[in-house]
C-alpha cells in the first residue's frame, strides 16, 4: 500500500484519503443502526412472548347452604343455591347441592334433572347413583335403571344398588335381569326380596330355588307370615304333594284365617281337605256340601267337644238355642230382639270382664261356640259392651254364620261407632249379605269417616277395580294406598304394582 502511495501524485493521494475516511464514517453509522434496530427487534420479541395475566374469579360459598340443609330447611337450602346458581352457571359444585336440597324435599324429578345436569357437565359415578334414586322416587324406573347401570359398571359391589335394579326389573317385567340382579345383592335381600325371588323362580316352573327363597323369606321376619306358606303351598300343589299340602292349609288357617279365601287356591285347598278328612267330617256330622276352605278348616281345627257335651254342626242356630245359663229361662216367642235376649238383670254380674276375657281367649284356641256363650254371658250384664258384641259377631262368622254375625256386628257398631276395627269386621260381614252396589255405598261411608284407613282404601281400590270396571278411580285410590303406607311396606309395592297393569307409571 505504501509502495503504491509513493508512486501516486500527490493530488491523488489527497482524493484517495478524503474517500477512505467518508466510506469508514458511512460504514460506522450503518453498523451502529444496524445495532440499535436489532436491540429494539429482541425488546419487542421478550415482550410478544410473555404470558397474559389469568384472571382470578372467586369460588362460590357453599357453607350457609350446606348448614341449612343439615338443619332440614331443605327450602332455604334451595334457595340459596338458586342465587348461587345465577351468579356461578353451570358449576357443578353448586348443581350437586341443588339437586340433593331438592331431593331432601321431595321434588324427586328436578332433583333429577340437576343430576343429570351434573353428570353431562362432569361425569361422576357416584352421581349416577344418586340420579338413579332420584328417578326411582319420581316414578321413571327406565331412567332409573339406566342411570344405575352406569353406576353399577364401575360399582358393582354395591348389593344395595344391585337390589333396587332388581326390584325395578321384577316391576317392569323383566324377570330374568331382575334375578340375575337379585343374585349379586342376596346377602343384604330383605323379606319383600326374598318373597319376590321366589315368586319369580315359581313363575319359571323352578320349584327347587323357589322353595329355597320361601324358606328364606320365612328367616328374615319374626312369626308367622302367610307369603311363604302360601308360596310352598303353590309348590306342593303343583307337585301333587297333598300330605304337605293339608299341613300347610291348616298352619296358614291357623294363623292367618281367611288368607286362603282371597287367593286362587281355595277352591283346590278345599277339595284336599273334603278327600283327606272326610272321616273327620262324616264322624262329627258335618255337611261340607258349600262351606269354603275357611269354615272347612275352622271346623278340623277346633278341639273335639267331650263325649258328654252335644256337637254343635256347622248350621246356622237362633242365638237364644246358645243361652244355657241355669238362672235364666227365655221362651222362643218372647225374643222379639238381640238387645231383648241379653236384657240386663236387676243384680248386674260383677264377672263381666271375666267372661269377655273368656270369650277372647275361645276365640284364639277356636272354640266359637264357647266364645258365643262367654260373650252373651257379658252382654247380660252390660248390653252396650261392644267389644263383647264384635267377639260374637266374629265367632258366628267363623261358624259359617252370616246372618248372626250381621246382627251381632251392627250391635257393636251401635254402640261404638268410631272404632275402625269394628267397621271393617261390619264390612268384612257385609261383602256376603249387601249387594254389590249397597256394599260399596258401606265402603265410601266408610272411607269418609275414615280417610287415612290403608286396608280400607286398599279395599275400595281393589273394588273399583275388578268389580266396578273403574281403572281411573282405582288408580287414584291406589296413588293414596301408596302415600298412605312405607315405600317399604308389602302393601305399598302391591299398590305400585297395580298401577303398573293399569298403564299408569
Amino acid at each position: 500500500m505504501s509502495a503504491f502511495l509513493q508512486k501516486t501524485p500527490p493530488n491523488l493521494q489527497k482524493l484517495f484519503f478524503a474517500t477512505l475516511c467518508r466510506s469508514s464514517k458511512a460504514l460506522l453509522w450503518t453498523g451502529l443502526l444496524f445495532c440499535i434496530h436489532c436491540s429494539k427487534e429482541v425488546e419487542k420479541e421478550t415482550n410478544t412472548q410473555k404470558p397474559p395475566a389469568i384472571p382470578t374469579t372467586e369460588s362460590p360459598d357453599l357453607a350457609k347452604a350446606i348448614e341449612k340443609r343439615i338443619e332440614g330447611n331443605s327450602d332455604e337450602a334451595i334457595r340459596l343455591l338458586r342465587q348461587l346458581n345465577q351468579t356461578y352457571p353451570n358449576t357443578p359444585e353448586v348443581l350437586l347441592q341443588l339437586a340433593r336440597a331438592l331431593f331432601e324435599s321431595k321434588q324427586f324429578e328436578l332433583a333429577a334433572f340437576r343430576f343429570d345436569q351434573v353428570n353431562s357437565i362432569k361425569s361422576s359415578s357416584s352421581v349416577y347413583r344418586e340420579s338413579g334414586l332420584a328417578y326411582e322416587y319420581a316414578g321413571d324406573f327406565k331412567s332409573a335403571i339406566s342411570r344405575y347401570n352406569s353406576y353399577l359398571s364401575d360399582n358393582s359391589g354395591d348389593e344395595e344398588i344391585w337390589l333396587r335394579i332388581a326390584r325395578l326389573y321384577a316391576l317392569n317385567g323383566k324377570d330374568t335381569e331382575a334375578l340375575n340382579a337379585f343374585s349379586k345383592g342376596s346377602e343384604k335381600s330383605t323379606y319383600d326380596d326374598c318373597i319376590m325371588m321366589a315368586d319369580l323362580f315359581y313363575s319359571k316352573k323352578l320349584t327347587q330355588q323357589a322353595e329355597f327363597w320361601y324358606q328364606e323369606a320365612s328367616r328374615k321376619i319374626e312369626g308367622v307370615q302367610p307369603e311363604p306358606l302360601l308360596g310352598l303351598l303353590r309348590i306342593r300343589l303343583m307337585e301333587k304333594e297333598n300330605q304337605k299340602a293339608e299341613s300347610l292349609i291348616l298352619a296358614i288357617e291357623k294363623s292367618h284365617p281367611g288368607t286362603i279365601e282371597e287367593t286362587d287356591l281355595d277352591k283346590e285347598a278345599a277339595v284336599i281337605l273334603k278327600q283327606r278328612r272326610l272321616a273327620d267330617f262324616i264322624s262329627r256330622g258335618v255337611q261340607t256340601e258349600g262351606l269354603n276352605i275357611t269354615e272347612l278348616a275352622a271346623f278340623l281345627l277346633t278341639p273335639v267337644a267331650p263325649v258328654n257335651e252335644p256337637v254343635i254342626a256347622l248350621s246356622k242356630i237362633p242365638p237364644s238355642a246358645l243361652l244355657t245359663s241355669s238362672d235364666e229361662t227365655i221362651e222362643n216367642d218372647q225374643i222379639t230382639s238381640l238387645a231383648s235376649a241379653f236384657a240386663p238383670q236387676p243384680n248386674p254380674n260383677t264377672q263381666d270382664q271375666d267372661n269377655l276375657g273368656l270369650a277372647r281367649q275361645s276365640f284364639l284356641n277356636r272354640q266359637y261356640n264357647e266364645t258365643i256363650q262367654f260373650a252373651r254371658s257379658a252382654i247380660k250384664n252390660n248390653p252396650k259392651d261392644a267389644q263383647a258384641w264384635r267377639l260374637c259377631s266374629q265367632a258366628h262368622y267363623q261358624l259359617g254364620e252370616t246372618k248372626e254375625a250381621e246382627m251381632t256386628i251392627l250391635e257393636a257398631l251401635r254402640h261404638d261407632q268410631e272404632n275402625i276395627d269394628i267397621r271393617m269386621d261390619y264390612l268384612r260381614v257385609a261383602r256376603e249379605t249387601l249387594d254389590p252396589k249397597r256394599y260399596l255405598e258401606e265402603l265410601e261411608s266408610a272411607r269418609e269417616q275414615f280417610p287415612n284407613t290403608i286396608d280400607l282404601v286398599w279395599e275400595l281400590a281393589r273394588r273399583y277395580h275388578l268389580i266396578e270396571r273403574m281403572p281411573v278411580t282405582a288408580g287414584i285410590l291406589y296413588r293414596q294406598v301408596m302415600d298412605l303406607s312405607s315405600e317399604s311396606s308389602a302393601i305399598h309395592k302391591r299398590a305400585k304394582l297395580e298401577l303398573l297393569k293399569l298403564g299408569e307409571p
